[in-house]
């Protein structure tokens, strides 16, 4: 398949954080994941990636453009980013919220699209039919997730971006999400996701990549990346890894 995100020995510095020399890869209708322990880098290249913050040095490619020379709204036609967390000032509609993603079209924040076809449309995918007018500050948690998920629909991007999004959820929420992420991945969408859960990421995930303080330390399938040795290396500590008796992938357990 072809890679449609790459970066290139990306590196990065603040404080008392470095992060070097990057490499990743993201193929069309992909779902890699990233995994690691709290400060290992994660959400740091997500940003990277989607220029939020720009790297000391190192190049990132979406489709073959450098990043370095792509405008915004370039960069939002091809790249979403979810983010778990979304505090908005002002009291929204769900429907408001989802018009968002439709911003680098109009170029304004009041100047959005109004589809209420399309809108219902993208709940009906993230399982909130009937919630356009419902307010967004009312919703739960993992429903509050999933809104953001059906703006990053609305915004019909080919590259969804997505960082801890199960993170504080219990685990039939977290579940529900990354199903809903793995069914965009089989219509067509390709995405990097940064996880806590490594049980979830190893279920869902095709390709890991694995962080420990700023450096890319293992990457390839979850058989390849979750093993003892492996996993003791990234948090410094033993567990067991066991194969799910169902589904066989590799289970971390204490």
């Amino acid at each position: 398949m072809k890679t449609i995100l790459e970066t290139k020995n990306i590196c990065f510095e603040y404080e008392n954080f470095k992060l070097k020399n990057i490499n990743i890869s993201l193929k069309h209708g992909d779902f890699v994941g990233i995994i690691g322990p709290n400060g290992s880098g994660k959400s740091t290249t997500l940003k990277l990636i989607t220029k939020l913050i720009k790297p000391k040095s190192g190049k990132v490619f979406i489709f073959g453009k450098n990043l370095e020379k792509a405008s915004r709204s370039f960069i939002a036609s091809k790249v979403s980013f979810v983010r778990q967390e979304f505090n908005p000032t002002f009291e929204f509609k769900v429907k408001d919220i989802i018009e968002l993603g439709a911003i680098h079209i109009k170029k304004s924040f009041f100047n959005t699209v109004n589809d209420s076809s399309k809108i219902k449309k993208c709940l009906a995918m993230v399982e909130l039919t009937g919630y356009e007018n419902r307010y967004f500050s009312t919703l739960s948690g993992g429903e509050q997730r999933r809104v953001l998920i059906a703006r990053s629909l609305f915004q019909e991007t080919p590259i969804i971006i997505v960082d801890e999004l199960t993170a504080h959820l219990d685990i039939s929420h977290a579940i529900q999400i990354v199903e809903i992420l793995k069914k965009l991945t089989e219509s067509g969408k390709s995405i990097l996701a940064a996880f806590h859960n490594i049980n979830i990421a190893s279920k869902y995930c095709n390709y890991l990549y694995a962080l420990k303080d700023g450096e890319l330390i293992f990457q390839g399938t979850p058989k390849d990346v979750i093993n003892k040795e492996n996993i003791k290396k990234l948090y410094n500590k033993e567990f067991y890894i066991l194969n799910h008796p169902v589904y066989n992938y590799p289970v971390v357990t204490v």
